[in-house]
């Protein structure tokens, strides 16, 4: 499986990452995880962008496929989509090309977007967050959930964390989503 955990910071997507490592893919002794940041200091950080968003599909699709991998990013390209556009003024249109280029209905892979409302985010910021006021936190939010709606990959799970009951249902509420893409594949 190939699986993108997407969102806003401080929603927990390198905690939730962590346990399903260690937890819910512990059956295979061959997992992949990779934590997408913003582009190196280049040239020009919209074509690299587009380059390595390319070339880890291809690798993810060639590991998941020809040597049983299970591939876990924590974050992808919803990220550049999001802030390439707010940073770099990048055009999203590159991305969601790349999602259009690489993904398949039939493809076991799964996209988890995790927010949560701005005043629980500010709550939890360590001053490290890209976002320094609430409605650059909303713009942020929005941006995410456009995107998340906008794309193309087949099974796909939206977990606002307060809604969901906070941080303690998040690993069981994305767990079901996941055996459910599993079972629905191996029908």
């Amino acid at each position: 499986m190939i699986l993108i955990i997407e969102g806003m910071d401080r929603c927990g997507k390198s905690t939730l990452v962590e346990q399903l490592r260690k937890r819910y893919f512990i059956n295979n002794v061959r997992v992949l995880v990779h934590h997408s940041s913003s582009p190196p200091k280049v040239e020009n950080p919209n074509e690299w962008e587009i380059q390595h968003y390319r070339q880890m599909l291809d690798a993810s699709y060639m590991l998941n496929y020809s040597h049983d991998f299970d591939i876990i990013f924590d974050r992808f390209h919803l990220g550049a989509i999001v802030y390439g556009k707010k940073y770099r003024n990048a055009d999203p249109e590159d991305i969601y090309g790349i999602e259009n280029m690489y993904i398949h209905p039939n493809d076991e892979i799964a996209l988890v977007l995790l927010t949560d409302w701005t005043h629980n985010i500010m709550d939890r910021d360590d001053e490290n967050s890209l976002e320094g006021s609430p409605s650059e936190f909303d713009e942020t939010r929005i941006a995410f959930e456009e995107a998340f709606k906008r794309s193309i990959i087949p099974n796909k799970l939206h977990i606002n964390i307060h809604e969901n009951g906070g941080f303690k249902n998040t690993y069981g509420t994305v767990t079901n989503f996941l055996d459910g893409v599993r079972n629905a594949k191996s029908k």
